[in-house]
């Protein structure tokens, strides 16, 4: 395989990878709309751009880590191909931002508070 051909091979599975996590994303900022509403607060001053831009890039990774461990030719991509790189790209992403979030030291959620799926603390007395 060429440089040209591995370079291929990541830029397709990287887009392909970002738009799964994109789909990702709209979702989020949905939930986001709805928080600032709550909050009575514009849109503007809740939605953090840099997040947008991270999350679409570990899309991409995740996409060009799927390619290259998937068997997709990119001489004749079908439809499944397609699919299963966006799908890479949606649960690679998520996989990968729960991972951070949970093993390394000042993760996201460290520095962004927030609701989160832990169980509230039994109450007291």
């Amino acid at each position: 395989m060429t440089a040209h051909d591995w370079i291929m091979q990541f830029l397709v599975g990287g887009m392909f990878g970002a738009l799964g996590q994109g789909l990702r994303v709209v979702v989020g900022l949905k939930k986001l709309n709805d928080t600032a509403l709550q909050q009575r607060r514009p849109f503007g001053e809740v939605f953090n751009p840099s997040t947008l831009v991270v999350s679409l890039v570990i899309g991409f990774i995740a996409g060009v880590l799927g390619i290259l461990t998937s068997n997709v030719d990119l001489q004749a991509i079908t439809r499944e191909n397609v699919v299963l790189l966006i799908g890479i790209g949606y649960a690679g992403a998520d996989f990968i931002e729960g991972f951070v979030r949970k093993e390394l030291p000042g993760g996201p959620t460290a520095a962004a508070p927030g609701p989160s799926n832990e169980p509230d603390p039994p109450a007291v007395g």
